[in-house]
Formats: C-alpha cells, sequence, structure tokens
C-alpha cells in the first residue's frame, strides 16, 4: 500500500449523561500488526460541552491535534496518506476542512508495513482506556481509494473487508455494504441495548462470553492483500 484518501462528513453528535467519543479516521497499517499512520477528525462530548477537532497519529506516538483547522459538525472533510519516498520511508499526510477552508499538509520519515489501508470509525482509548462510544448518527465515506502495487483504485477494486466491532456478542454499530461506486459505506450508531436486553443477552452468549471478553472498539473497511475478497467480519477485541 502507498496511498489511502476519502472524504466524509463531520457528524453532529447527540449530548449524553457521561463523556462519549467517537473518531473518523483513514489509515495505513494496522492490520494484524504494530505499524499505523493515519488520520482523521474526532467528535466528544466531554463536560457537558461539543469538541471537534481534526488530527493525525503514528503509532506508537500519541495522537496529534492539528491547530489550524477549526472542525465544526457537518463540515466536509477530505484527507489523504500517500508515500512520497519509498527509499526514505516518508509519507505526506494531508487533511483539509472543505467547508472552513482550511487544509493541513506535512511529510514525516515512519517505517510502515504498507500490509493495509483502512477507513475506521471507532470509540478512541483514553487514558488507556477504551472510552463511550458518542451517539454519531451516521458517518459516510465516499470516494475511498488506495494504491496497491503502483494501482489506485476504490476499495471494490480490491480484496476487502468490513469488521463490525461489539461488546460481548452485542453491536453498537451497523456497517452498509459498499455503494454503487464500491468506493463508500456508511457506519450507523446502533442505540445500546437496555439493562434487561444485556442480561438476556450475556444469558444466552455466555459460552461466547467466557472464551472473549470482548469491547466494542471500532468498524472499519480493509484493504489488505492477506484477506480473500469481499466478506464480513463480526470482531471481538480485548
Amino acid at each position: 500500500m502507498s496511498s489511502v484518501s476519502a472524504s466524509w462528513t463531520v457528524p453532529e453528535i447527540n449530548p449524553s449523561e457521561n463523556n462519549t467519543f467517537s473518531g473518523v479516521w483513514i489509515g495505513i497499517g494496522g492490520y494484524g500488526e504494530d505499524t499505523l499512520i493515519q488520520t482523521g477528525t474526532e467528535q466528544e462530548y466531554i463536560d457537558g460541552k461539543f469538541v471537534y477537532y481534526a488530527w493525525y497519529e503514528l503509532l506508537p506516538d500519541y495522537l496529534v491535534r492539528i491547530s489550524n483547522i477549526h472542525v465544526r459538525a457537518g463540515d466536509t472533510i477530505t484527507a489523504s496518506i500517500s508515500l512520497v519516498s519509498k527509499n526514505t520511508n516518508t509519507w505526506s499526510i494531508e487533511i483539509a476542512d472543505v467547508t472552513q477552508g482550511q487544509r493541513f499538509k506535512q511529510t514525516f520519515a515512519y517505517n510502515s508495513s504498507r500490509l493495509s489501508a483502512e477507513w475506521v470509525v471507532e470509540r478512541p482509548k483514553v487514558n488507556g482506556t477504551i472510552s463511550t462510544l458518542a451517539d454519531f448518527g451516521n458517518v459516510t465515506f465516499t470516494e475511498c481509494k488506495t494504491t496497491i502495487d503502483g494501482v489506485t483504485g476504490a476499495i471494490g477494486n480490491f480484496s476487502y473487508a468490513q469488521l463490525v466491532m461489539h461488546d460481548k456478542g452485542i453491536s453498537f454499530v451497523s456497517v452498509s455494504p459498499l455503494n454503487d461506486a464500491r468506493s463508500g459505506f456508511t457506519v450507523s450508531y446502533l442505540e445500546p441495548p437496555s439493562a434487561t436486553t444485556l442480561a438476556n443477552a450475556l444469558t444466552i452468549h455466555n459460552f461466547t462470553i467466557q472464551r472473549s471478553d470482548a469491547v466494542l472498539a471500532y468498524a472499519k473497511a480493509v484493504v489488505s492483500k492477506k484477506i480473500p475478497r469481499n466478506f464480513l467480519v463480526l470482531k471481538n477485541e480485548s
């Protein structure tokens, strides 16, 4: 993989009793290994206030907030990550708020596995703990493209998987099939089940829980040479 790109509209999250978080991003790497270069937007509800911002991150370093982009709900975002030089492992990260007319672009030296391209909606870790997912409504990725061995195309032109994260068998999001152009999809927030429904579900799925206590982390589409073509996975992540 030598590039990944996409566009999306920043979702307007709903208020909640507790602090909630959601991230929307694209990335190179991270599918079954530790390298990951990524950029996107964060949507949070903290202490009764809405927080929106753009960011980038190169694991294992921490997220860096981009100060010259002032993100608002409803803004159109375009983002791309591209390999500038294979010899020096130089990458370009670019993200723009088209609505506000603000843009960030910078090059970085980073040794990536280059094994996968990703388009993700997630609830991030906060202080080392997986956070509560914000009610983001819907996020639609469009113009999702990647470059593999010099060939650039949409998600549907390559072998891809859709992964839906869940908590003890209970999904908190749904992921649509690819659109007609096979270059986009929608992630939708699902209301968490009531305490009674959850208790019943835990009883029904007790065997599954004993084998793997999972937590919802994210929903994503991933393109990789390592996976069969076009399949959906429900994946536990501890």
